[in-house]
């Protein structure tokens, strides 16, 4: 029998780059592969969130449904100007109740919506009409509040109180028009 020679020629720096090149082709391809996943799973848990936002959301405003039909039911809410001797309020201690807990419900959402947190396009489309109705029927509960903690009573002068949500009612009015 012949005896089997082996013979193992020595690599030069042309080989360690070549095996070095596939190497690194197997990792970019393996870092590029998890890139993707990656991806993917944030755009899946960014739909998540925003649909637990938007469950959130409906459940606040199926809470005050009732307090809505009240305040859309009641009537003026003062007689007299803001500010003068002759003023007063002429809704019932139930329905300043009910605006007080919806306009604090429609500013958290509203604060969503106008921070981004949840689309406002997308939001409008589900709630715009309400947001508008509620603002009409609350705008002078809105001043008449804004005017008794001495701040301004419009945006424009820089009012604070409620201001994402008459910020929200005014965007949803102009897109709905």
């Amino acid at each position: 029998m012949e005896s089997v020679q082996i013979v193992l020629n020595p690599l030069d720096w042309s080989g360690v780059s070549a095996i070095t090149s596939i190497l690194m082709l197997f990792i970019n391809f393996f870092l590029l592969v998890s890139v993707i996943f990656a991806y993917r799973t944030i755009k899946e848990e960014v739909k998540n969130r925003d649909s637990s936002l938007l469950l959130w959301a409906m459940d606040e405003m199926s809470k005050i449904k009732p307090d809505l039909a009240l305040l859309h039911n009641a009537g003026d809410y003062e007689n007299g100007e803001l500010g003068s001797e002759n003023h007063e309020v002429a809704w019932f201690q139930e329905t300043l109740e009910a605006a007080y807990r919806v306009s604090i419900v429609m500013q958290r959402l509203s604060y969503m919506a106008m921070s981004g947190l949840i689309s406002k396009k997308h939001f409008s489309k589900m709630w715009g009409p309400a947001f508008v109705k509620a603002w009409d029927s609350l705008e002078h509960y809105i001043h008449h509040k804004r005017f008794l903690n001495g701040e301004p009573l419009t945006l424009a002068e820089g009012a604070y109180s409620r201001n994402d949500f008459e910020k929200y009612a005014v965007y949803c009015r102009e897109i709905n028009t």
